[in-house]
């Protein structure tokens, strides 16, 4: 029996009620990011009184990712020892709680230092949660469709985000640029993460995981007869718990790294998130410094942040062609060829980075870069959910983020070096642009070697 087409199975991936129970989640979520983003942008890097440098803006972007590397490996553990839907709706309701306090300290004139903390705190819980959405898919849609689901979901929630920082940055620059505005933005944010947390209580307590053979170490003497009280009969109950949650933890984050290791198709999917997200940190640099310094005039903020907001928009549309693309794309196990074919289309956006500063040439390789990271991360997500066990997939998708996040506070400090003072970056845009050819290229032969 032949398959269905992809729009009759987009039609039937829409009306499963859990799924869209799902994805309002993300939307909500992720909406909230780009106004919580675009609200920090605004504060600290579009301010009148605030110059742009490369060097600022690195150090800036890296530290407001740092902390989940840290947090990381252990939010993975939570997402697979305690209920997502619960991780979801409360960490959801923390940020809200975490973004009021921020525009509340703004308002009351706190210093960079006290609000940069909070929004610290906002940005690393959010990566959890990305990590959790990304587990709970398969849960929600059947294994056939996830390629559909990972091109429509990850994708909406993109455009969500490009939406809420477009929104944002267009009403922060008709404000003028200021604390008020930025104000704004925070308490926006809350509402959307608000929104979303409400959302993910409603799902039912087990239904997104994970699965129940992934028993705690913690509580399971089965599995960690540390808890036994015949170990150790002496010991206060409470002591041996605590130490033994931690023993448990530190165990199930080499355990979700060998099975990593294990599966080498995910392992290598993840060698093409490392590459784009350093490739688009150091882009994402430049641009800044670009719309600050040379597409406006210094003097004018405003007009800076009006251009950055343009190419966050270039950046939205172009990952929501992905997720239209995406399913045809991948059809018929062709994922690694999909995934070389966007790392193409990513690469010629990073050349014509290089080669013009004219606004159009620039929405068009933002465009370009949207449609290519975007479209790469689909495939990637498909191939990474295919390979893992549910008992351990929130450990590889926190692996996954910490890839993200790491390789681009890695290209945040290479930047320093790399952009210069006007955010033009020239042959070093090319030769980023060179090396998604060549990692393209590899992926056809892998797909090859696969398919003898």
């Amino acid at each position: 029996m032949p398959r269905p087409g992809v729009l009759a199975e987009l039609v039937q991936l829409v009306r499963t009620p859990r799924y869209r129970h799902l994805v309002g989640v993300r939307l909500a979520g992720q909406g909230a990011d780009g106004a919580f983003q675009a609200g920090l942008a605004s504060l600290f890097f579009f301010s009148p009184e605030r110059q742009a440098t490369p060097a600022g803006v690195a150090f800036a972007s890296a530290v407001l990712l740092l902390p989940f590397t840290v947090v990381g490996p252990w939010a993975g553990v939570l997402l697979d020892r305690r209920s997502r839907r619960s991780v979801l709706g409360l960490g959801n309701l923390l940020r809200a709680g975490l973004a009021v306090a921020a525009a509340a300290g703004l308002a009351a004139g706190w210093g960079d230092a006290a609000v940069g903390v909070l929004a610290l705190a906002v940005l690393s819980v959010n990566r959890a949660l990305l990590a959790g959405l990304s587990a709970a898919l398969p849960r929600v849609v059947e294994p056939e469709r996830l390629v559909l689901a990972n091109a429509v979901t990850p994708s909406l929630g993109t455009v969500a985000a490009g939406a809420g920082a477009a929104v944002t940055v267009a009403l922060t620059a008709a404000a003028g640029t200021g604390g008020d505005a930025d104000v704004v933005a925070l308490l926006a944010a809350a509402g959307g993460y608000l929104l979303a947390g409400v959302l993910a209580l409603r799902f039912p307590p087990a239904l997104l995981g994970p699965d129940a053979r992934a028993a705690d170490p913690a509580v399971d003497p089965a599995v960690d007869p540390a808890v036994d009280p015949a170990v150790d009969p002496a010991g206060p109950a409470e002591v041996r718990t605590a130490a033994s949650v931690l023993r448990g933890s530190a165990r199930d984050v080499v355990a979700g790294l060998a099975h990593l290791r294990e599966r080498r198709a995910a392992a290598a999917a993840l060698g093409v998130v490392a590459w784009h997200r350093w490739a688009f940190g150091l882009t994402t640099v430049a641009v800044v410094v670009l719309c600050r310094t040379t597409l406006a005039d210094v003097d004018d903020p405003a007009a800076g942040l009006a251009a950055l907001g343009v190419l966050l928009a270039a950046v939205a549309a172009g990952s929501g062609a992905a997720a239209v693309l995406a399913p045809w794309g991948a059809r018929h196990g062709r994922v690694d060829r999909w995934i070389a074919s966007c790392l193409l289309v990513a690469g010629a956006g990073q050349v014509l980075v290089g080669v013009s500063s004219s606004p159009a040439v620039l929405a068009l390789a933002a465009g370009a870069l949207g449609l290519g990271g975007q479209g790469a991360k689909i495939g990637v997500d498909t191939v990474v959910q295919r390979s893992v066990d549910d008992a351990y997939r929130g450990r590889v998708f926190t692996a996954y983020d910490l890839v993200f996040n790491v390789s681009y506070c890695l290209a945040c400090g290479l930047a320093v070096l790399l952009v210069p003072a006007d955010g033009r970056l020239g042959g070093v845009a090319v030769a980023l642009g060179a090396g998604y050819a060549a990692l393209a290229a590899v992926r056809v032969r892998t797909a090859a070697l696969a398919a003898r």
